[in-house]
């Protein structure tokens, strides 16, 4: 089956897809979602690929393309991955067959070892692939300091970097089995766009499922519905630890979230930011920070942040300037910045505190 195969109407295909993704990431996707994924990915195909290649070739992409980051890297050879970790290929290929000899083949360590250095003289190393398993902290912890016996902090740094790597791609891992429940539920994707609610079963105010898809997708943070652009700003900053007052989102007078500091009596004390929210394509103008510099006035705030997926007009910050308004702005590529420290790490469900 090669890459001239209709992909995007494979009804199978799409099937096992939506089962992937619902499982893996917490989404439920539409089938032009699917179709259009599908279509974007199919020119990875080999021609010589055979049906289960395919399908995984496919599943790693379109997992990764959903917001699971690390899905492809975990199909790729080690030493790049621990390569890329630790800045040095032949520093890599050292810890990599240290890691790989003592897990896989205690019996014949040293033997293991040197096998694996030889290949690593060859023009194929990257293409090397190695057994992939989760490795125990109190195991992790006897390799580290093996390493650094026999061989140096040097390559006990690399060994170390060397299981994050392999535990990281145990996570990334989509095809352990499917029936295994990473996310309470299955999240329909379309209620990013669609919807006004600013509850998550993942999160207090944004669901961890959208924060994934947007750090992968964040071409799409200006058709986001506009009260769940709200939500994702007010989600920042409660897990930055803050207080944080969500408005009704409607008939709020400007101010879309108030933030107080944690410990802080929110009903005995001013805020300590106002926050308003604009996610729309038309630059922000000075009429706009104007009104927000005067509801911060108003309301005895510390501070306002105009959070928007655009950018200012000049006027507006120089306005800002010249009448020292204590406004900052957060513009799109900062939005970018936290939706990616957002993003879930480790493995499977996030866990809210």
């Amino acid at each position: 089956m090669g890459s001239d195969w209709d992909w995007a109407n494979d009804r199978g295909l799409l099937e096992w897809l939506a089962e992937l993704i619902g499982v893996k990431v917490g989404l439920a996707v539409s089938d032009s979602s699917l179709r259009g994924s599908t279509n974007r990915n199919a020119h990875l195909l080999s021609k010589s690929a055979n049906n289960g290649e395919a399908y995984e070739v496919l599943g790693r992409h379109t997992l990764e393309e959903f917001g699971l980051e690390g899905t492809v890297r975990a199909g790729e050879g080690i030493v790049p991955g621990v390569h890329g970790r630790v800045g040095d290929v032949g520093l890599a290929i050292r810890a990599t067959a240290f890691v790989h000899a003592r897990l896989h083949s205690p019996n014949d360590v040293e033997g293991e070892e040197r096998a694996f250095l030889r290949r690593g003289e060859g023009p194929f190393i990257e293409a090397v692939f190695i057994p992939i398993t989760y490795v125990e902290p109190t195991r992790s912890r006897e390799l580290i300091a093996e390493a650094r016996d026999q061989h140096g902090v040097e390559i006990e740094q690399a060994v170390s970097e060397t299981i994050e790597e392999m535990n990281f791609r145990v996570s990334r891992n989509p095809f352990i089995p499917l029936n295994e429940k990473f996310w309470p539920d299955a999240l329909e994707l379309a209620e990013l766009f669609n919807s006004e609610s600013a509850t998550a079963s993942c999160g207090r105010f944004f669901d961890q499922r959208f924060v994934n898809y947007l750090a992968s997708n964040y071409e799409e943070i200006g058709s986001v519905n506009w009260r769940k652009f709200e939500a994702l700003v007010a989600e920042h900053f409660h897990r930055a630890g803050f207080e944080v007052q969500l408005g009704p989102g409607r008939n709020d007078g400007g101010v879309d979230i108030r933030v107080w500091e944690s410990g802080v009596n929110a009903d005995d004390s001013p805020p300590t930011m106002i926050i308003q929210c604009k996610r729309e394509k038309r630059k922000i103008t000075k009429v706009v920070i104007k009104a927000l510099a005067e509801d911060v006035r108003w309301e005895k705030a510390q501070q306002g942040l105009l959070v928007a997926t655009s950018d200012w007009l000049p006027g507006a910050r120089e306005v800002v300037k010249t009448r020292s308004y204590p406004v900052v702005e957060v513009n799109r590529d900062a939005v970018h910045g936290w939706l990616r420290d957002m993003r879930s790490v480790g493995s499977g469900l996030w866990i809210p505190e």
